[in-house]
């Protein structure tokens, strides 16, 4: 047990972070959809909302800096869907809420990850422009 508890945290903490707030909006998007408060009874087609970010996670846990990129993107169509239904009653405005928190949780942490490593390939490509000079 403590052998998968030092891998699981010996990973990059916004990797580690941006990991589980997926895999937490994950979650919130199929209970949401399918019995918290769904558009309709019974559950409704939304629940594969879920899917993109399914898609996402493993490349994310992987810290594939392609992943990490789209990611980026991806996400903002759930801040975005948050943002639109934060405005509705009941169980929706505090999924919404929730949706809000993980989303912008998750694109804060994928650009504090990518940050350095967009700063080092700037840096590269210049100094090989300047050698090639």
């Amino acid at each position: 047990m403590s052998k998968l508890l030092a891998a699981i945290l010996s990973r990059d903490k916004y990797v580690l972070i941006a990991s589980v707030a997926t895999l937490d909006l994950i979650i919130v998007c199929i209970a949401w959809e399918w019995f918290i408060s769904p558009l309709r009874p019974g559950g409704s087609w939304l629940i594969l909302k879920a899917l993109p970010l399914a898609v996402m996670l493993p490349g994310l846990w992987r810290a594939k800096v392609y992943t990490m990129q789209w990611g980026t993107m991806l996400i903002l169509i759930y801040t975005t869907e948050a943002l639109v239904r934060i405005s509705e009653s009941g169980w929706n405005f505090w999924m919404a809420l929730l949706e809000l928190v993980l989303s912008v949780i998750i694109f804060i942490c994928l650009l504090l990850y990518l940050k350095p490593i967009k700063a080092e390939a700037k840096a590269k490509a210049k100094a090989d422009t300047n050698t090639k000079q």
